[in-house]
C-alpha cells in the first residue's frame, strides 16, 4: 500500500481529525501541531499527493479533519512541537489562524 493510500485510510477512519507520522507510520497523540502555509486550503483526496510530498520533504507529518460546514476533508503538512512558544512562532510565521495542542485537545488561536 502506498503512503498516500495509508493516509487516505487513516483519514477515512478518523474523520474528526488525525495527525499521522509518515516515517513512523503511526498516529501522533501529543505535542502541539502547527501547519505549513504551503499546504493551506488543501481539501479533498485529490490534494493528498501534494500534501504528502510536502510532508515527506519537511517534517514528515500529515494532519487532517473533516469540515462538516462544507463537507470536505482538509489536509495539511504539519510540524509537531513540544514548546508552546516555538509552536506559536512557527504558526505565526506560516500565517496560520490557529495551532492545536494534541496533548490537551485544545485549539490555540493566533489571530
Amino acid at each position: 500500500m502506498s503512503v498516500i493510500e495509508k493516509v487516505k485510510k487513516v483519514a477515512q477512519s478518523n474523520k474528526d481529525g488525525f495527525t499521522f507520522d509518515l516515517r513512523a507510520e503511526r498516529m501522533v497523540v501529543d505535542g502541539i501541531v502547527a501547519a505549513y502555509h504551503a499546504t493551506q486550503n488543501s481539501f479533498g483526496f485529490e490534494c493528498l499527493p501534494t500534501v504528502v510530498a510536502h510532508a515527506q520533504a519537511n517534517a514528515g507529518v500529515v494532519g487532517g479533519w473533516f469540515n462538516t460546514e462544507d463537507a470536505r476533508f482538509y489536509f495539511d503538512s504539519v510540524r509537531i512541537f513540544t514548546d508552546l512558544s516555538e509552536a506559536i512562532a512557527f504558526g505565526m510565521s506560516e500565517d496560520q489562524i490557529a495551532i492545536f495542542d494534541l496533548t490537551n485537545l485544545k485549539e490555540i488561536r493566533l489571530k
